[in-house]
């Protein structure tokens, strides 16, 4: 019976209280697909704000409760000059990919603690306080990996190249602007590229 117990338990944990995070895909990296795209001397570029659905998909969580709004950029070069990229360039404050995460990850000692708790008085919940506080630290790995993945990141479009990824603002107004800026590294023209929520 009490072997029965503690396979119950650990089962429960496994099915449904253990933190667990599944990466999502991002949206489509083809410029074509998207109404909004604009494009200056044959370098398109799209901004695309995460709605909660979209984000829910590719993060796992609402990130616009948590007051961020991840907006998907995608910047394809067709023609034969360079450009550098830098987020800071972005009209916005960015935020990394780890403050996001941080603000998304499992809490470990909270969740251990309440099967540990218990398990004081039902020693099979010892069991599922250990598994848990396992699962939830791999979790949040995972979420710092994946995240860190899928941010854009500073650099150079190459001619006849494409940079894309994700960027983490402060959660937007409908009809707040956002302008991204490329460089000409040759010339130092601006190329800029905005957008509206």
């Amino acid at each position: 019976m009490k072997r029965a117990i503690v396979i119950f338990l650990v089962a429960s944990c496994f099915l449904e209280g253990c933190a667990s995070y599944h990466a999502g895909l991002l949206p489509s990296k083809d410029v074509m697909n998207y109404d909004n795209k604009q494009v200056q001397n044959n370098v398109y570029v799209v901004a695309k704000f995460l709605n909660a659905r979209e984000t829910k998909q590719v993060f796992q969580f609402d990130l616009e409760n948590k007051g961020i709004q991840p907006t998907f950029i995608v910047m394809d070069n067709r023609s034969p000059k360079t450009y550098d990229f830098k987020k800071s360039d972005i009209n916005k404050q960015i935020m990394s990919s780890q403050e996001v995460a941080d603000k998304c990850k499992f809490s470990t000692v909270g969740r251990a603690t309440t099967y540990g708790v218990v398990g004081l008085f039902i020693w099979p919940f010892l069991i599922p306080a250990v598994v848990d506080g396992v699962g939830s630290s791999e979790a949040n790995r995972k979420i710092e990996d994946d995240y860190a993945y899928k941010e854009l990141q500073d650099g150079r479009l190459m001619p006849n190249a494409l940079m894309n990824g994700v960027v983490f603002v402060s959660k937007m107004k409908e009809g707040e602007d956002f302008t991204i800026r490329l460089k000409d590294v040759d010339t130092n023209e601006i190329l800029r590229f905005s957008f509206q929520k």
